[in-house]
This record gives structure tokens, sequence and C-alpha cells, in this order.
């Protein structure tokens, strides 16, 4: 027997369907981040260049992407030119894992450091916080990956240094804290490229823009950077992230000691809507581009 639906009921199904969905094919996102820690730089959320393509000519056909594309895509770590590494978050929620992908949406992994920082955002409900406050709340927030731990010397002092440049609180939504979760979380939370020096684009859109057949290096060059000689210093077990300076703010406060001023803003902003998280969503910042929740798409195979 059939059964009729109402145009309305049948829009809730689909929307129903497009909110699962996501969550559901994330699970191929987990999987791929398992496949990439294998080969991780031990706490560095970072997988070295030769290990990457080892991967893909041993069966792991999805590490194939070029040089050239993991570097528009912002997945490479290009601050060793002798060492080039992908960032395993940068990667995951690259756009070469979205599937789905239009001129209206694209369904792509979720970033998992937007809990994190979501966690954060709730405790402060401010703007802004004072490096001790984040400290301590860090201490005890676990990620998927490490248990909840107390930031080391090296992550206080460069907590200190965003500090100083914004009258001694951090910004929640800038560049630098972005960049600092990145050395806290390194496998959850992606690299904050400085604007302008990333250009995202999906398969497509590289072939076309390109004029060339596919975003896959070839055998031989893969090969070739596996059978490079690794420089002594990349033998290093210790390995220290890179760090940059640049600030960039999603948007600017007035210099206030008082957290009465920022709350009641931030309270406010809420109160029509306007949650922090759609605010990083549509400002674009970061290059990210369009960054959408969701999953890693079918690559071109090895030439």
């Amino acid at each position: 027997m059939h059964q009729n639906y109402s145009f309305q009921m049948a829009t809730q199904v689909v929307e129903e369907i497009g909110e699962r969905y996501g969550h559901w094919q994330d699970a191929e996102c987990r999987d791929l981040k398992r496949l990439l820690s294998k080969h991780e730089r031990k706490g560095t959320g970072r997988v070295p260049l030769k290990d990457f393509y080892g991967a893909a000519l041993s069966g792991n056909w999805q590490f194939s992407e070029s040089v050239e594309y993991l570097e528009e895509l912002g997945a490479l770590d290009t601050s060793d030119p002798n060492n080039l590494a992908v960032l395993i978050p940068n990667y995951v929620n690259s756009q070469s894992n979205c599937v789905a992908s239009s001129s209206i949406y694209s369904v792509c992994c979720i970033n998992e450091c937007e809990a994190l920082l979501g966690h954060l955002e709730r405790k402060v409900a401010a703007p802004q916080a004072s490096p001790q406050e984040l400290i301590q709340l860090v201490a005890q927030l676990p990620s998927a990956s490490q248990e909840a731990k107390q930031p080391s010397a090296e992550l206080v002092k460069r907590l200190d240094e965003v500090a100083l440049q914004h009258d001694g609180l951090v910004p929640l939504h800038g560049r630098l804290f972005a960049q600092w979760l990145h050395h806290a979380y390194p496998r959850e939370c992606p690299y904050p490229h400085v604007t302008g020096k990333t250009n995202p684009m999906t398969a497509d859109e590289w072939m076309q823009a390109k004029g060339v057949a596919g975003v896959a290096a070839s055998k031989e060059e893969m090969k070739r950077v596996v059978n490079a000689k690794t420089p002594q210093a990349a033998l290093n077990t210790t390995v220290a992230l890179p760090w940059s300076h640049e600030e960039e703010l999603v948007a600017t406060h007035k210099s206030s000691r008082s957290r009465g001023f920022t709350s009641k803003v931030f309270w406010m902003l809420a109160a029509v809507g306007i949650s922090s998280q759609m605010l990083r969503q549509s400002c674009k910042m970061f290059g990210h581009g369009k960054e959408m929740i969701l999953p890693y798409a079918q690559k071109h195979h090895m030439s």
C-alpha cells in the first residue's frame, strides 16, 4: 500500500538525511587519519613526504597527491624544504577529501578541532581570555588522540607571547591561537596558513585551472622522493614545530581588562543567533575557503 507524504514532511526527511549523512560518512575520515598516523613523525601531526608516498606505492593509493597540489591545499609543511611533510589534520580536512561537491555545498571531513575550540568557547564565554585561564582549561581537555595533560613550558611561553600582542588577553578567534591549538593538538587542529599562502581547490577545479589530467603524482615522482637520501637532521626524533608571528583576527574587540564588556558582546551575538562557529565558517579565514562538515572522496588513481 502506497503512502503519500506532504511536501513539508518530505522536506524534513531530506533535511534529516543531510544532517546525519556527514557524521556517518566521517567514519571514513577517521580511518584515513588512522592510516596517516601510522607513519607520523611522533607527536608532530606530520608524515614525512617520503613515507606518505611510500604508503601509496605499498597500496594506500589515496596518498598520491602531487607536491604542487598538496601545497595549494595547505596540507604540506614546507618549513624545511629538504624534509617536506604532510600535515595530518590539514590533509584530512582538505578539499581533496570532500564528496558531493557542488557550487552550493561540499561534504567534507568533520574538523575535530571545532569541538576542542567549542569547549573553550563555552567555558570562557567571551572572545578573549587570559593565558592562565586557557592553560588551566586545556590541561583538562583531552582530544581524540591524546589524554588531557599540562601544556609544556614552550606552549605556555607561546601563549604568553600571543597575549603580549593583545593587552594581556588571547583572542580565541585569531590565527595565533589557532596556531597554538595546532601545537597543542597537532593531530586534530590544522595548521593555520597566513591568508593568501594557499589556494584550496577540488581535484576538478585544480585540473581545470592547471590544464592537467589529474592531481596525483606519477609513480616515478613518488619513487624519486621515496629513494632520496633522508637528511641527517630529519632523523632527529625531537622536532620543533614551526611557528610564525603573523596574526589575523576574525573581529577586533576594544581593549578591556573587564570581562563584563566582552561577555556582554559575546552573549548579545549569541542571542541573535550568530555563534562563533558561524563566524569562523562565513569569514573563510586561514585560507580554507568553503569549510563544511564531512568525508573523503574517491581520488584519481596513480598514473
